[in-house]
Order: structure tokens, then C-alpha cells, then sequence
């Protein structure tokens, strides 16, 4: 909805609904990861044990809400990662991801993604890069990776592009490039993964990216630096944070190939973004004890 004002100065109101409550996690587990599924549902990691020197201890849970539903427990068994990102494959499969992969001297690169079935039996490993800073499958499955500074520089080839697509089973399909004009990817500020298009924004210069499976599209950087997540909706942009405005929402439109400033906009009633994920026009966050969902197309 929008709120009443003066014509100039519309701002555009999200009105979050809370989906569920975070899982239920005993004394000693941590909430280590949780995401917002291509379809709609959360997805969310749970460990205990020792994180810090080795994985002998390591004990890890996935927990998966359906929508009117609650919280489902699966028990992963030969884990071999410590997790930090997860998501959900077609098939009803669980990925993990370890962001950090990095290479010692004299020893094999370490896998840092895991696949487990929804009984949660380890199925296979893969290397998906260093400095994983965002997950997400879309809808046909393909698994788009962004990565951060140190990750990017690290050496590591899977990386050195800033976004990335793989397979289910860890091949590389595809890394971005810059097209001409545009700088390349210093760290991945924010992806947005819907059905079947992605979009990335980035530093330096921070333009916002659309990719599909036939064409990279670049917009020059609008009117918001340092913005922590962007929602897409038709010709509508909504940027989350900025440079010292963490949790300010500016409400932009696409227009002949540029970003155009349009006002600001709320998120009610929460005042504190904690960004989760987002799908789209969807845009999913959570409490500390609960998640919610807004989506610009409802408004």
C-alpha cells in the first residue's frame, strides 16, 4: 500500500507478515544458517559441538518449514564441513556451504559444499569457491554464488569472478565478466535469486546486474551506495541500507537504462532490518525469535 501525503513525496509502505517462529534448538546448538527457499519455504542450520578445532564433535541439523506447517528436523550424518549458508535443491536435497576454503601449503583445496538427502545421508562434496558471501537456487536448480573480498582475491579460480553458477553436483557454468564500462566485482554486496533470473550489485561503483540464462544486463549505480540487499518488482527497485543508513529502504525505478531515484519507503512493524533473504519482489527477515516476509508486489 501506499501511505497518503503529499503527491510528491508517496512513500511506499511493506507490510511484513510473520511466517514462523525460528526452529526450537536445544541448550547446546547454535542457529549456524537460514535462507529463504525459490518457492517460498525457510530452511535453517543448526549445529553443536566443535566448530573451532576440527569436526570430530561437530553435530548438525537441518530444520525445513512448509508454509501452515512446522518445523521438520533432519539429522545430517558425515558431515564434513562446518556450515554457514544452506538451501534447498529441486529434488528436495539439502546444500550446504562452508564460505571459507582456503588453500595451505602442501595440502589439497578442501571441499566446502556438501549435498545431503532429505533423510539426511551425505551424498557427495564439492568445491564451490572461497568467500561465499551469498547462496541461492533457483528454480530449475542452478546454484548462484557470491563472493566477498577475500574470497575473490584469495587465488582461488572459482572465485576470482565476484558471482558465479554451478550444477548440483559443483561444475562451474558460469562467472561474471564485466561488460565494457563497468568495474568488476570487489565483494557482492547483494544477490537476488528468483525463479529464473538473478540480480547482483556490487563494489566497486555498485551497478545493479540482471542476469538470465541468455543476456547480462548492467544499470549504471543509481543514487544508494553500500545497500545491503535490493528487491525487484517490474520496473521498481527498493534498496536496503547504505552507507551509514543501515536500515533505510530508497525506492528507485528502472528507466531507460539508468536507476532513478523515486522516494523512500518502510518496512512496518519492524523498525531493524535483519536481512535473510530475498526472491524477487520478496523480501524475507527475521526477529530474534521470528521470520517475516514482505513483498513489494502486495503494495
Amino acid at each position: 500500500m501506499f501511505d497518503s501525503g503529499v503527491m510528491d513525496t508517496l512513500v511506499r509502505t511493506l507490510q511484513c507478515r510473520r511466517m514462523a517462529k525460528l526452529p526450537t534448538l536445544t541448550d547446546a546448538e547454535d542457529l549456524v544458517a537460514l535462507n529463504a527457499t525459490v518457492d517460498g519455504r525457510l530452511i535453517a542450520v543448526s549445529a553443536r559441538g566443535s566448530r573451532r578445532d576440527g569436526l570430530p564433535d561437530l553435530r548438525v541439523r537441518v530444520h525445513l518449514h512448509e508454509a501452515g506447517g512446522d518445523w521438520r528436523a533432519v539429522i545430517l550424518t558425515d558431515v564434513t564441513i562446518v556450515p554457514n549458508k544452506v538451501d534447498l535443491l529441486p529434488d528436495g536435497s539439502f546444500l550446504l556451504v562452508q564460505s571459507r576454503c582456503v588453500h595451505r601449503s602442501f595440502k589439497p583445496v578442501p571441499d566446502n559444499a556438501q549435498v545431503f538427502n532429505a533423510s539426511g545421508q551425505a551424498l557427495r562434496s564439492f568445491r564451490i569457491g572461497d568467500g561465499v558471501e551469498h547462496l541461492a537456487v533457483d528454480e530449475p536448480g542452478t546454484i548462484w554464488v557470491g563472493y566477498f573480498d577475500e574470497g575473490i582475491y584469495s587465488g582461488d579460480p572459482l572465485s576470482a569472478g565476484g558471482l558465479a553458477r554451478f550444477d548440483e553436483y559443483g561444475r562451474q557454468l558460469w562467472t561474471y565478466w564485466p561488460p565494457s564500462g563497468f568495474d568488476h566485482i570487489a565483494t557482492c554486496y547483494a544477490l537476488n535469486v528468483g525463479a529464473r533470473t538473478a540480480w547482483a550489485y556490487y563494489y566497486t561503483g555498485f551497478p545493479l546486474v540482471r542476469i538470465t540464462d541468455t543476456e547480462v544486463r548492467p544499470f549504471p549505480a543509481g543514487p544508494v551506495r553500500g545497500a545491503r540487499a535490493v528487491l525487484i518488482h517490474d520496473n521498481v527497485v527498493i534498496f536496503i541500507g547504505g552507507y551509514g543508513a543501515p536500515h533505510q529502504l530508497t525506492e528507485c525505478r528502472l528507466h531507460d537504462g539508468t536507476i532513478v531515484e523515486h522516494g523512500s519507503a518502510t518496512l512496518t512493524p519492524l523498525k531493524k532490518i535483519n536481512v535473510v533473504s530475498t526472491r524477487g519482489s520478496r523480501l524475507y527477515v527475521r526477529s530474534a525469535h521470528s521470520v517475516f516476509q514482505a513483498d513489494v508486489a502486495d503494495c
